[in-house]
């Protein structure tokens, strides 16, 4: 969650011969919270290294330019939602707990510990690590309760946006996958053995899913190891090729990767063609949801903006404000 930061500092300076104090630059303020220079530029990081996984050259410039310009609405959204989450007495602690947990058991990690020793080796700051995990969880909550109830999609409105849209809801060809992995970190000694015995036991008639629950170390054993539907095409050659000639309700042989060993059912192989309303509602319906929450969502914020005090330094842009100012705007709500 968190990328390499640029430091972003200012250097005050103090009487002759006194050592130098790192003062940041606050860029904003959210009531009683503050948006750091660093904070911004870590944020833009975290974008460039994103984009960079697509563009390069004059097109990432370009598109860092352009997707950057909602950043510090971002930020003071983030802060403002937070401290909602704070005015509802809402509590995620107990979750970010669990969070973390999958997360050291998906990395084959035998304590905490372990996962905070790692984070912390590749530059990162754990209390850092942690906080945004809770951060997000709070937001989601707020918005769910704040926003997302009021967000209705119909049975009827889904159908009727279906049959006038059933292009955009045809089926890819793919296949829907379940898997078993066998970390090799985990297992260092023994990843090999466990592949094969949960290979045999499939075999022998055990029912998948407690075959999963006992042998794999994939965070996608809470669902039975089910990985989804992969479209024709986005699969790994290797994988691709073992998978090709096994039926529907059958599996691959054990099959090496770089992290250890992996185990593949095939759910169902799905063609090209035209679905079915029946197959699809659900999709149709959050997708109708996603195009109701954005603009609900947008609104909600401008409102917690009126009810709070926003100060935006000079040279420096909120775009989610109404209407925001570029330089130097205070930003009262009562």
């Amino acid at each position: 969650m968190l990328a390499a930061a640029l430091t972003g500092m200012l250097f005050a300076a103090g009487p002759a011969g006194a050592r130098r104090v790192v003062v940041e630059r606050i860029i904003a303020r959210v009531n009683a919270n503050i948006v750091t220079q660093r904070q911004y530029e870590r944020e833009l990081e975290k974008l460039r290294a994103k984009l960079a996984e697509k563009y390069s050259g004059d097109e990432l410039e370009k598109q860092l330019r352009e997707q950057s310009r909602n950043q510090l609405r971002d930020l003071i959204d983030e802060d403002l939602m937070v401290q909602k989450a704070k005015d509802l007495d809402i509590n995620v602690d107990a979750e970010v707990v669990k969070k973390l947990d999958e997360i050291r058991k998906s990395f084959g990690f035998a304590t905490q510990e372990d996962l905070q020793n790692t984070v912390e080796k590749q530059g990162q700051i754990w209390e850092d690590f942690v906080d945004g995990f809770k951060r997000q969880l709070l937001m989601r909550e707020v918005i769910g309760r704040e926003v997302g109830r009021t967000i209705i999609v119909s049975r009827e409105d889904a159908r009727k946006y279906f049959e006038q849209h059933k292009d955009q809801f045809a089926h890819a060809p793919g296949v829907h996958l379940a898997e078993i992995l066998i970390l090799t970190e985990k297992h260092p000694l023994d990843a090999s053995q466990r592949a094969d015995a949960s290979l045999a036991e499939v075999k022998a008639g055990q029912r998948w899913e407690d075959v999963v629950k006992k042998y794999s170390d994939d965070p996608g054993d809470q669902r039975d190891g089910d990985i989804g539907f992969m479209e024709e095409g986005t699969l790994a050659s290797g994988i691709a090729q073992a998978i090709a000639k096994v039926d529907s309700g059958e599996t691959t042989s054990v099959i090496p990767t770089k992290q250890g060993f992996l185990i593949l059912k095939v759910l169902e192989r799905r063609s090209a063609g035209p679905a079915k309303f029946e197959e699809v509602d659900q999709q149709v319906e959050e997708f109708l949801y996603d195009q109701k929450m954005q603009p609900a969502l947008r609104k909600y914020l401008q409102e917690l903006r009126k009810q709070s005090y926003i100060y935006i330094a000079s040279g420096y842009i909120d775009t989610g404000a109404e209407p925001y100012a570029e330089t130097g705007s205070t930003k009262t709500g009562q």
